[in-house]
């Protein structure tokens, strides 16, 4: 199969929200938060035929959570998924390519920012009821860049930018490469000299 516009990829499951200890293993519902155990990432069996990428087949994709969590409009059965790429678009959903030897090369306008651990802080009532997470904090609006991108030129990989406030939406990539924020290259003001 070739597909013209888009990629398909394989996905074993789509939640790592299984805990094991011991000789338990735990099923947490993802539902309660689909966010933190969701996987947004898949091996590559076809790349578009419209498109010159630098994604080949057996390379992981790395794509934006719509896939996972639309598994109705994305599914094409037997854990396969349609990864829709436009590089022309926002809509692109096919963010970075991860090679065999660990190189990660974004996909059309898309950048990748190494993220900072994340800190949660429980909200409570007054009574000590949990209410949820606290809203994060949005005073760091600087990154450095994590990958090369296929078109731009003028972002390079360790370069210290700036982007605008709420851009940083945290993507988890297959060991050991740890969380990234993802964001559009449009959300990134400037670069540090």
């Amino acid at each position: 199969m070739r597909p013209l516009y888009d990629f398909v990829i394989h996905l074993d499951k789509r939640y790592d929200n299984e805990l094991k200890h011991g000789g338990l293993s735990l099923v947490r519902d993802h539902r309660w938060d689909d966010f933190e155990d969701r996987i947004s990432y898949g091996t590559i069996k076809a790349i578009p035929a419209k498109y010159d990428t630098p994604a080949a087949i057996g390379d992981t994709l790395v794509f934006h959570h719509h896939v996972n969590q639309q598994p109705d409009k994305y599914g094409m059965g037997d854990d396969h998924y349609m990864v829709t790429f436009d590089p022309e678009t926002r809509s692109c959903q096919a963010i970075a390519v991860i090679k065999p030897s660990g190189e990660i090369i974004t996909l059309a306008n898309w950048v990748l920012l190494d993220a900072p651990p994340a800190k949660k802080k429980e909200a409570s009532s007054e009574s000590g009821l949990f209410l949820g997470y606290a809203e994060k904090d949005t005073t760091n609006t600087e990154g450095v860049v994590r990958a090369k991108n296929m078109f731009i030129t003028d972002v390079n990989i360790g370069d210290t930018v700036g982007f605008r406030n709420n851009a940083d939406y945290r993507v988890r990539l297959p060991e050991p490469h740890g969380e990234v924020f993802r964001m559009h290259i449009d959300d990134i003001y400037y670069v540090v000299e």
